[in-house]
């Protein structure tokens, strides 16, 4: 498997300050470059032009949407082996949006390193979450995963985003322990 570096991928068609704000509070507990790569950019040379640098890589957009370049991120996620993390952001009504399982199939199905799920937002149902059977590694607080990169968080949000970011590290080591990023 090659690993470059993870990605935080929305699943669906996220706002970019969504998926800012979330991957911002993530980046800051994982430490490292936070790179930024748009869904109608060409993932060969996104891929081809990141640093060996530790960090993450925010895509923002539908990644699952056809593009320009022949293809949609997803697969080339998958046929890339890039670790993909899922960030989900419930319905208006606190619900799971259906893109979640969704999501998660499309990156089985293209043989994508999914390795979890976060959500950004609304109300955690943690027996609901464990029931439905998706990779979950947690969940962001509302007033939380709306903060800017200047945010200074308070302790228990921090611990709260580091048990995100520990679950998120022992998934990739057991996808492949020689390549942690």
């Amino acid at each position: 498997m090659v690993f470059c570096r993870p990605f935080l991928v929305g699943a669906g068609n996220l706002p970019d300050n969504e998926i800012r704000s979330a991957s911002n509070a993530i980046s800051k507990a994982w430490g490292g470059d936070l790179s930024e790569a748009s869904c109608l950019d060409d993932p060969r040379h996104v891929f081809q032009s990141l640093s060996k640098a530790k960090g993450l890589v925010r895509l923002l957009g539908d990644a699952a949407m056809q593009n320009s370049f022949g293809g949609s991120w997803i697969e080339a996620l998958g046929a890339w082996r890039q670790p993909t993390i899922l960030i989900v952001t419930p319905t208006s009504s606190g619900d799971l949006p259906g893109s979640a399982y969704a999501y998660t199939a499309l990156c089985k199905s293209l043989c994508v390193p999914l390795i979890g799920i976060i959500q950004a937002g609304g109300n955690w149902k943690p027996t609901q979450r464990r029931l439905d059977g998706l990779p979950w590694c947690g969940w962001l607080k509302s007033e939380f995963s709306n903060f800017s990169e200047s945010f200074d968080y308070g302790r228990s949000e921090k611990m709260e985003v580091d048990d995100i970011v520990v679950r998120l590290r022992r998934r990739i080591l057991a996808l492949n322990p020689k390549n942690i990023s």
